[in-house]
């Protein structure tokens, strides 16, 4: 762009990793152009996480499957962000929802990705494959490198409150650690995706042998309750599950010494977050990920059913109760990742 923009809309409205990979752009945005707006358009999910956030003039939250709902509540929607008067529009999202959104906007430059109908939400493409480009983060940087340069890839960012890290301090001082903090993250909305909670408990037993002043803290989100009496029968007061809500979660994953995760979310929560490591574990979305030292993607190596033909149970010809290629990361091998 040959000026700089006044105002700069973001749109992903999908799952928590993807809005969490979308900060980075984000980012980027603001490191070009330190004096613009930034606005984000997401869905309720991802409210708690990116309202604060240090770099946004503004979280528009867009309930596209609630009150929201329909081609008429789009074009409510479209009316008020042309309000605004946006310079430039990066669609991180590529449904047919957020093009369809992107072609009622009267956005001089708008960039996203290529798809069907309609024509003419967008005045730039770039690529959105996996073979292309199978790093989340620099697909999404690709978006705004279709317009201006990147100098370097921002990190991932979560704005956290005193009060969320002053309440994250003090839940934290109630287990009196004395030594390092592992963050366990257990859950998964994909069967296809999950290591299996008896893994992660063992990993947490193995862990606290190795380190007897050191405290385990367990994740678990509301759909993951029924993984708590895994964890129980440790019988271990060092091991310490935590329900409570993103905001905190975040606070919480930021004191932590390490974290390990499935392919979700809450992993990419917990980068964003600030935990200084961060392994997380692939299996059937593995992929040639390279995170920045010292995070790790962790891949099974067993391409089963790759490139992504595993990603749902459906598609997964190996699910008894477990996916097989996640059972072929063993516990000694991730403990390896933490040590390194």
């Amino acid at each position: 762009m040959e000026n700089s923009p006044a105002r700069v809309l973001v749109i992903d409205t999908a799952w928590l990793g993807d809005v969490l990979f979308t900060t980075a752009l984000v980012g980027a945005v603001r490191e070009r152009w330190p004096q613009c707006e930034i606005h984000l358009l997401t869905a309720p999910r991802a409210k708690d996480l990116v309202e604060g956030h240090p770099h946004l003039h503004r979280a528009w939250i867009y309930d596209k499957h609630g009150a929201e709902r329909g081609l008429g509540a789009i074009k409510r929607l479209a009316t008020e962000l042309n309000r605004c008067r946006f310079n430039l529009c990066l669609c991180a999202h590529p449904s047919f929802r957020s093009r369809y959104l992107c072609s009622l906007l009267k956005i001089p430059v708008r960039v996203g990705y290529p798809g069907l109908l309609p024509i003419g939400a967008f005045t730039h493409t770039v690529p959105n494959d996996l073979a292309v480009q199978p790093d989340h983060v620099e697909r999404r940087l690709d978006l705004l490198r279709a317009v201006t340069t990147v100098r370097r890839p921002p990190r991932l960012l979560v704005g956290i409150a005193h009060a969320e890290r002053e309440r994250s301090i003090a839940l934290l001082n109630g287990h009196h650690p004395v030594g390092p903090v592992l963050g366990i993250l257990p859950g998964s909305a994909r069967l296809t995706k999950q290591w299996g909670a008896e893994r992660f408990a063992a990993l947490a037993r193995q862990w606290l042998v190795e380190n007897d002043a050191g405290v385990v803290l367990v994740f678990l989100g509301p759909k993951e309750q029924r993984l708590l009496p895994v964890f129980e029968v440790l019988q271990e007061s060092r091991v310490v599950t935590i329900h409570e809500p993103l905001r905190t979660c975040a606070a919480l994953l930021a004191q932590c010494d390490a974290a390990v995760g499935n392919d979700t979310g809450v992993s990419f929560l917990a980068i964003a977050a600030g935990c200084p490591k961060v392994i997380v574990l692939y299996g059937s979305t593995q992929v040639n990920y390279s995170f920045p030292p010292p995070h790790r993607a962790l891949p099974a190596g067993a391409p089963c059913c790759l490139p992504r033909t595993g990603h749902g149970e459906s598609n997964c010809k190996w699910t008894d109760g477990a996916p097989w290629c996640m059972s072929q990361i063993a516990i000694e091998r991730v403990l390896d990742a933490l040590h390194s």
